[in-house]
């Protein structure tokens, strides 16, 4: 099973939920994860902090074969735990540095927007295509000849985050009904 999972590095439902999934990653070692950022609160809207440079930054290291993991965790911990600034460029070439990454490449990438599009792509599939309610959200993706088309999914709603039982459980659930590859 191909299992796209959606987040905002701003969103504290999305960073328990990372936790939480991680916890649960080494039960599935077949389990292929597609990160699918999306912004809550995209620019223009008033809010406290945006999200978009981080996840340009993502985009950066994943083009390159950056350590997304270790940047997923960084971010969220440079956000809620010590109160950084996640859109400041040189904020997050200093974790990108810690992921792999050339700090110098990786500020300038970020600079000139490289990575702009790709934000409001992932922006338009999240809220617009998929029409989630709220991340953290998690879609399994069938694959194989026979297996098309989108399936099922769950996610947070009504200000109420997926819980570790109700993510285990949709795990569960589909390895059972035969997804390859979990």
């Amino acid at each position: 099973m191909k299992l796209e999972l959606f987040f905002d590095y701003i969103c504290p439902y999305c960073y328990r939920g990372h936790r939480m999934f991680l916890e649960l990653l080494p039960l599935y070692p077949g389990l292929e994860v597609v990160w699918r950022p999306c912004e809550s609160h995209p620019r223009p809207e008033n809010t406290y902090r945006h999200s978009d440079m981080a996840i340009q930054g993502m985009y950066y290291l994943e083009e390159r074969g950056g350590d997304l993991s270790s940047y997923h965790r960084l971010v969220y911990e440079a956000h809620f735990e010590k109160g950084l600034d996640i859109s400041d460029h040189f904020v997050l070439a200093g974790l990108a540095g810690r992921c792999g990454a050339d700090s110098k490449a990786f500020q300038e990438a970020l600079a000139q927007s490289r990575y702009a599009g790709k934000v409001e792509e992932g922006n338009r599939y999240a809220w617009e295509t998929l029409r989630l309610i709220a991340v953290p959200s998690y879609l399994a993706v069938p694959e194989g000849p026979d297996l098309k088309g989108r399936g099922p999914m769950i996610g947070s709603r009504d200000g109420i985050p997926v819980t570790r039982k109700e993510l285990e459980r949709f795990l569960e659930t589909h390895n059972a009904a035969g997804f390859p590859g979990i």
